[in-house]
């Protein structure tokens, strides 16, 4: 029963480890996506198995949901990204190509 219970707590721990790990590997990717100085906020962040319909498949992904934006005609955005780290989509679709237009108008 003790040998049960040891190999519970270890395959416990690895997968805390491993969901940290792409965890913070989303973090990561929606930070380079966002830039620096990100102009949308009150973010959160759930990890949905079924409910990224719109991608082929019905992959599971991080999903970043900002409630607010600076960015003109965008008043809430969705970043996907994969649990291995990798950019899936985004909500707007343009939403890469409005922060690039975002963060040049805010240059001197």
């Amino acid at each position: 029963m003790g040998r049960i219970v040891k190999w519970l707590v270890v395959l416990s721990a690895v997968g805390v480890a491993v969901t940290l790990a792409s965890y913070a590997g989303a973090m990561l990717t929606a930070g380079k996506l966002l830039g620096p100085a990100p102009p949308l906020t009150s973010r959160t962040v759930q990890l949905a198995f079924e409910e990224v319909n719109h991608m082929p498949g019905d992959p599971p992904a991080w999903v970043f949901t900002y409630q607010a934006s600076q960015l003109p005609g965008v008043t809430s955005a969705r970043v996907f990204v994969s649990p291995t780290g990798k950019l899936m989509g985004t909500l707007p679709a343009d939403l890469e190509s409005r922060l690039e237009n975002y963060q040049r108008s805010r240059m001197p």
